[in-house]
């Protein structure tokens, strides 16, 4: 062990100090306004233009550029403010303006921390504990959750798309496929396999603000025309049907065993006899403690989600049969939410 039991404790016990101190800065956009600024802007200046407190601002600022993500320059004369400016290695990741953007995660863990500083509370009731929207509000959550998402998927998703290839999970060459991305959210996965696969064409299915995302994204692209949307409640819908493909990608995880079986059995019937289901989440060992990721991805499910959990390959493969699915496997193996289980409609 290469540090003592107190400076372990001690790290992992005060690790939320720098987590919440990057998420409000990405709440409040610190990072864009200084970059909007020629990148280059003083605290006041800051807090002025944002409408936050001046020393607010300057802590956060401060701690920021402790971090390293942030540099201060002194003033240039005597008595004056000094300035914060953003390194070149961070722009792309902290600008909210950019496709590549890392602040809707960060916005989104900032709602994540909310549900869990009630950890203890949601343990001994059992359920997760009522929680406040953000500054930004309920429906900017709403996108940040699905951006979020979009922020890790773009880093992914390529690589991803070419394992499930090489799986035979995306082996559609004899024939066009016709791909049913179920809450696909902004359509990263969708893309990616669309890229791989010439001939497909998908329908992203999910609820108007997923939908609305999906279609800037494919508005005006070479995939425009390959992409079909159709907004609903995948719990109380039924799904459209006549597919090759059903991809569920990190949905799993919101809810229980019952709830999985009846998405399940609607994905079923959308699928075409022979078709493939492909789910995508965490995969844990038989006794529920590894990967290690997945086991605090748990936790996060017990503080924001009633019956949200992470399973088992075997709780899933159950639960796949349960709803008539046949040819149950571990296609993608990862100790990341990038496993994939798959099956087949007989």
């Amino acid at each position: 062990m290469d540090e003592t039991p107190f400076a372990a404790l001690q790290r992992d016990a005060t690790g939320y100090q720098r987590s919440c101190a990057l998420t409000a800065a990405a709440e409040l956009d610190f990072f864009t306004l200084i970059l909007r600024n020629g990148n280059r802007m003083s605290a006041l200046a800051l807090a002025e233009e944002r409408g936050v407190d001046a020393r607010g601002a300057a802590v956060l600022l401060d701690a920021l550029t402790g971090m390293g993500y942030l540099e201060k320059t002194a003033p240039a004369v005597a008595g004056g403010p000094a300035v914060y400016t953003v390194p070149e290695v961070w722009r792309e990741a902290l600008d909210s303006r950019h496709p590549l953007s890392y602040v809707p995660m960060l916005r989104h863990m900032a709602n994540a921390q909310r549900g869990w500083a009630e950890l203890a509370r949601t343990v001994r009731d059992g359920r997760p504990q009522t929680r406040r929207p953000s500054i930004l509000g309920a429906e900017e959550d709403d996108r940040s959750f699905i951006m979020g998402m979009n922020s890790i998927a773009v880093r992914t998703a390529g690589p991803l798309a070419a394992a499930l290839q090489r799986a035979g999970v995306l082996d559609f060459a004899a024939s066009p496929a016709r791909i049913l991305d179920v809450g696909g959210a902004s359509g990263t996965y969708t893309q990616a396999f669309l890229e791989i696969l010439p001939t497909a064409e998908a329908l992203i299915f999910d609820r108007h603000v997923g939908i609305e995302a999906a279609r800037r994204r494919f508005a005006g692209t070479p995939l425009e025309g390959r992409v079909h949307f159709q907004a609903g409640d995948f719990y109380q819908d039924a799904l459209p049907s006549g597919f090759d493909l059903a991809w569920i990608s990190a949905i799993i995880h919101q809810h229980g065993r019952e709830q999985s079986r009846a998405l399940y059995r609607n994905v079923l019937q959308a699928l075409k006899p022979g078709g493939r289901v492909a789910v995508r989440d965490f995969i844990m060992s038989a006794d529920g403690t590894s990967p290690a990721a997945g086991t605090l991805f748990g936790l996060n499910m017990l503080v924001h989600c009633a019956e949200g959990r992470v399973y088992t390959f075997e709780e899933v493969r159950e639960d796949l049969e349960f709803a008539g699915f046949t040819a149950v496997k571990l296609a993608v193996p990862a100790e990341t939410m990038s496993a994939v289980v798959s099956a087949v409609r007989p």
